[in-house]
């Protein structure tokens, strides 16, 4: 989290009036390898639309699973190269909107390495969060655009490039 700068802390004054101060919880998962991961998630529930967030800003759009076959039919019968990927952290290292300013509670176990009276202004989105979904949905589409994917118009979720191999 220090190494992403996903926050900054500062003094609970400097925090504006009637904005929230999210609560976090650590979630702890056992993977099959006996390893454990362990993660930050912002209460999201405790925003409210229209004054936390705007309603438009947070529904990241998801692919049909129609297309999805689809594609993968014409793949084998065309015999294309065919790729999928999987995004790791994907919302952990988006960053939010200038005016998109949320506040969160320094978490549990944090306590000791800040001052009192001190949040953390969050300057990138983390799960849980209600922005979380649409801000990785905004760098994915820059760095598609980047690479050179064109958008699919029937499906916006699908992007394609062609090659010459």
């Amino acid at each position: 989290m220090v190494k992403n700068l996903v926050w900054m802390p500062i003094k609970l004054s400097e925090v504006p009036k009637g904005a929230k101060v999210l609560i976090s919880t650590w979630t702890c998962k056992l993977k099959s390898n006996g390893t454990k991961r362990v993660c930050i998630n912002g209460c999201g529930y405790e925003q409210v639309d229209g004054v936390h967030y705007d309603g438009t800003s947070i529904h990241a759009p998801v692919t049909n699973e129609i297309s999805v076959r689809i594609v993968m039919v014409l793949v084998f019968m065309a015999d294309w190269i065919g790729m999928v990927n999987n995004v790791k952290g994907a919302f952990l290292k988006e960053e939010l909107e200038e005016d998109a300013k949320m506040y969160m509670q320094v978490p549990q176990g944090f306590e000791k390495h800040y001052v009192k009276d001190v949040v953390l202004l969050l300057l990138k989105a983390i799960y849980r969060t209600q922005q979380a979904a649409m801000a990785f949905w905004r760098k994915l589409l820059k760095c598609m655009k980047n690479m050179q994917y064109i958008r699919n118009d029937a499906d916006p979720c699908m992007h394609y490039k062609w090659t010459l191999a």
